[in-house]
């Protein structure tokens, strides 16, 4: 004949199977919300490096174009001085001509 028993042992079976099964919720609730943190700080990391990266793009680009505006400032500086040594030649030989015609 089979015992026949309160239920006691039964709801004792359901509790400590709730109380694991509770247990193994909250590890894996912990598990996904630090793998969330470690995602989101993975993301963080890389949204720096995108911004850092720009920013030296950005700052090599200034520097290119620095550096062109100079070479371009040296170009138009040296035409510039050769227009005036031209000018000034030019001055120098109407005086020594007009210094000529009026010594004649």
């Amino acid at each position: 004949m089979a015992r026949k028993g309160s239920g006691l042992g039964i709801v004792i079976k359901i509790i400590k199977a709730l109380n694991r099964a509770q247990k193994q919720s909250a590890r894996e609730s912990e598990r996904r919300r630090k793998q969330e943190e470690r995602d989101a700080t993975k993301l963080q990391r890389e949204y720096e490096r995108n911004l850092r990266e720009i920013e030296k793009e950005r700052r090599s680009t200034e520097k290119l174009n620095i550096s062109e505006e100079k070479k371009q400032f040296k170009k138009n500086l040296g035409i510039a001085r050769l227009a005036f040594d031209n000018r000034c030649r030019k001055r120098k030989d109407l005086l020594h001509k007009f210094i000529d015609q009026e010594l004649k």
